[in-house]
């Protein structure tokens, strides 16, 4: 007989199965915390020339910029309690992917941006 899998639907074209499991261990139940550090981008949409503020952290952080088939079109290092303001105004005009990495913590921030 074959066993079915339940299927949780979450959206009108995509559907997840759902792992089944009888018996065996609980390896772990600790949840990570949440980071305590923040990230934005203003204007958003802008020119190509915005301003990113981070709050809750002080290390460095590196800000990557993709565009919307996932190219890396610009990256820096920055400070986060000094903020950064950035000038792409050389890219076209579209949405862009902003990653704002802490690599020592290993945390990201992913936000939108719209260039005008």
């Amino acid at each position: 007989m074959k066993r079915l899998l339940p299927y949780i639907f979450t959206s009108l074209l995509f559907a997840q199965p759902v792992l089944a499991v009888n018996g065996g261990d609980v390896i772990g139940t600790e949840v990570a915390p949440l980071p305590d550090w923040d990230a934005r981008i203003y204007p958003n949409p802008n020119d190509g020339v915005f301003n990113i503020m981070i709050t809750g952290s002080s290390a460095q952080l590196n800000v990557i910029v993709f565009n919307v088939i996932g190219e890396k079109v610009f990256e820096m290092k920055m400070l986060a309690d000094h903020g950064a303001k950035i000038n792409l105004t050389s890219l076209d005009k579209g949405l862009y992917v902003v990653q704002i990495v802490d690599e020592k913590r290993g945390d990201v921030r992913t936000m939108r941006m719209q260039v005008k």
